[in-house]
């Protein structure tokens, strides 16, 4: 249960992040300051139940994998939903 707990905080995170950079397409624009703060906190407290059901080099390496699929994923699956640019149809 905590596992799940972990990668919902880590999926959550990493899309606020996300959704706070100036070059994200999810949104109109970028999400102000707390939505980073909010990502980041979202991230750190994904951490602690990792840290919880494993030793912290795994614990580590999970959180950072999990980020890492997320963020590399993110762009694609927006770009998908969207669609194709108006003037490429």
């Amino acid at each position: 249960m905590m596992g799940w707990v972990a990668g919902l905080l880590v999926c959550a995170g990493t899309i606020l992040l996300y959704m706070a950079a100036p070059t994200q397409k999810l949104a109109a624009k970028p999400l102000a300051r707390p939505g980073l703060v909010a990502g980041w906190l979202a991230l750190l407290l994904a951490l602690a139940p990792l840290l919880a059901i494993m030793g912290p080099a795994t614990a580590v390496f999970t959180w950072m994998t999990g980020a890492m699929l997320v963020w590399s994923f993110a762009p694609l699956a927006v770009a998908w939903w969207r669609g194709p640019p108006k003037g490429k149809r």
